[in-house]
């Protein structure tokens, strides 16, 4: 995905991911510098999710899985 893509699709996943995301979900998220990691959802701190154990910075057109199913909420899958 290139940057400008990037800009273009994150309003609408954060869209997408707060109309569905509840405390206690599951999520499959990308991470900086590389890899995946499974987090608890527990609330948003503006348009990033933050993880039970307080971690944030989560933008949601990084999750790929919600309780174990695919989703991208940059296409509007959910």
């Amino acid at each position: 995905m290139t940057l400008d893509e990037c800009k273009q699709l994150s309003p609408l996943a954060v869209q997408g991911a707060k109309k569905v995301l509840k405390v206690g979900d599951k999520l499959r998220v990308a991470k900086c510098p590389g890899g995946n990691r499974t987090i608890t959802f527990s609330r948003w701190d503006g348009d990033y999710v933050v993880s039970k154990s307080g971690i944030g910075g989560f933008h949601p057109i990084c999750i790929s899985k919600l309780n174990g199913a695919p989703v991208n909420f940059a296409e509007g899958a959910q």
